[in-house]
């Protein structure tokens, strides 16, 4: 057995699997050298981001070299977001194109055998007078994006964001979910959007419960984000992985967070050195 398959067995009897986001190995792009290295790395699972699948390039190589039986599993696709591709504008016809590159980005990651998108519930600032609108108009979207969802055979995971953004706590996250089906919608939670609430993450997990789809794991100085590797900040990593196994999750472990290292290689061995740590926290 190779390192990299040994890799992809369950740790310590739990599901807890080492997965990336894509542009966290290399920014922007990937290259041959990149997927070719994630390829026959420990890596297991894969969040590619719908912008790399939108440059025909990048989607060949992604095919090519992380959807064989032996490599890691691309599991999600994340949905491109922007000030212009927002699912809650309130302009007319505005939210349209956030709504049709998450149209396409489910279209793509069906045919990489994902099961999972990631959405922005929106973009910012979001004012206070503007907020209750944009949240319909934000549910309101997502609902147009069930049966896109279903025929792809995916769920929709709708992201935890940080600031004055849509969805920047667990009871908002609630307000857009409310009424739409909990086997197709659930939430992405990063852990470094909860700004100066982090204390909180462990509370957070629970009210989530079983709508908790996926993860993006990274630290941050309790300001703002900051996409560092875990324990470089101020989360506390064994109260997060206790409340974690104590919710039963078992869904992807999913790593977007910058090893601030240049060398490709030393990237991808970060992520493994710091799962090692990690996945053996908040034990027993």
């Amino acid at each position: 057995m190779s390192s990299a398959q040994s890799g992809r067995q369950a740790r310590d009897g739990t599901s807890l699997r080492l997965g990336v986001s894509l542009n966290f190995v290399q920014h922007k792009s990937v290259t041959a050298e990149g997927v070719q290295a994630v390829a026959r790395s420990s890596i297991e699972t894969l969040e590619v981001p719908g912008a790399f699948l939108a440059d025909p390039a990048q989607r060949e190589l992604i095919m090519r070299y992380l959807t064989v039986p032996t490599g890691p599993r691309v599991v999600s696709v994340h949905s491109p977001f922007s000030e212009a591709i927002d699912i809650s504008r309130t302009d007319p016809g505005g939210a349209e194109q956030g709504i049709e590159a998450a149209r396409a980005a489910l279209k793509a990651g069906s045919e990489l055998g994902a099961r999972l998108l990631v959405i922005h519930p929106s973009a910012e600032p979001i004012v206070p007078e503007q907020r209750a609108a944009r949240i319909e108009r934000s549910r309101a979207s997502l609902a147009a994006l069930a049966a896109p969802a279903r025929a792809a055979r995916c769920r929709i995971a709708v992201e935890l964001l940080p600031r004055t953004c849509l969805g920047n706590t667990a009871e908002e996250l609630a307000l857009l979910l409310d009424g739409l089906d909990e086997r197709v919608f659930g939430v992405c939670l990063d852990t470094n959007h909860l700004m100066e609430r982090h204390a909180s993450l462990p509370q957070v997990l629970g009210a989530l419960g079983r709508r908790l789809f996926t993860l993006h794991l990274s630290d941050y100085d309790g300001v703002d984000e900051k996409h560092w590797m875990p324990g470089k900040g101020v989360i506390d990593w064994p109260a997060f992985m206790g409340a974690l196994r104590e919710i039963g999750y078992g869904g992807p472990f999913n790593y977007e967070a910058d090893p601030q290292v240049p060398e490709l290689d030393a990237r991808i061995a970060a992520f493994g050195r710091n799962f090692a740590w990690l996945s053996g926290l908040g034990k027993g």
